[in-house]
């Protein structure tokens, strides 16, 4: 657990657990400073697979969906052109 350190002088003082109340600063531990997430994280590199499934995603998912809006398209356009009244002329 972090601990709240203030600077008194020149040395550092440990005036408890750090909590949101904490005025000076965040005693970790390197095991927590590596799960916290940084800046610099938002911003890496991404892994090759993840770009390529975001990129599949964004290229397929609307090809899907106008190929299905289509194809119900073409259905109830069918189904329409069915249902008008014929009309006999004499």
């Amino acid at each position: 657990m972090a601990l709240c350190v203030e600077l008194a002088g020149t040395t550092l003082t440990a005036v408890g657990e750090y909590s949101e109340a904490c005025a000076g600063y965040a005693l970790m531990t390197a095991q927590e400073f590596a799960s916290t997430p940084t800046l610099a994280a938002l911003f890496a590199m991404p892994e090759p697979e993840s770009v390529r499934a975001a990129f599949m995603a964004g290229l397929s998912l609307p090809l899907i969906l106008w190929l299905t809006a289509w194809g119900f398209g073409v259905v109830v356009g069918y189904i329409n052109s069915r249902a008008e009244p014929v009309t006999i002329e004499e």
